[in-house]
């Protein structure tokens, strides 16, 4: 029974009490820079795009592609926009002549 004391009682006088000056603060503290969302904003005028491709051989035939996208609106802000987009595709020529034209249109928020 002693000794059983005497391990709790010297188990105790090794981890005193922690100085409650030294205990770390979890609460982060508020941030002393807030942004400013207030300042004018210098936007970009966004432009018309227009994007090519193709490819082939006159043996196969050829691959056309076309796609373009357009400015549709703007916030005054600049932080949301929607465009409008447009898509045409075609191979021409080969053994089994041109196919029929695909066509798509659409919107990007």
């Amino acid at each position: 029974l002693f000794i059983g004391l005497a391990c709790a009682f010297s188990s105790a006088w090794a981890y005193p009490y922690p100085d409650p000056r030294e205990i770390v603060n979890l609460q982060p503290e508020p941030l002393a820079y807030a942004p400013n969302f207030d300042v004018p904003l210098h936007r970009v005028r966004r432009q018309f795009q227009l994007n090519g491709g193709g490819g082939g051989s006159p043996k196969q035939g050829f691959d056309l592609s076309l796609n373009g996208r357009a400015p549709v609106w703007q916030s005054p802000n600049g932080r949301h926009s929607f465009d409008a987009t447009g898509s045409y595709a075609q191979h021409l020529g080969g053994p089994y002549g041109n196919s029929r034209p695909q066509w798509g249109a659409g919107g990007v928020y």
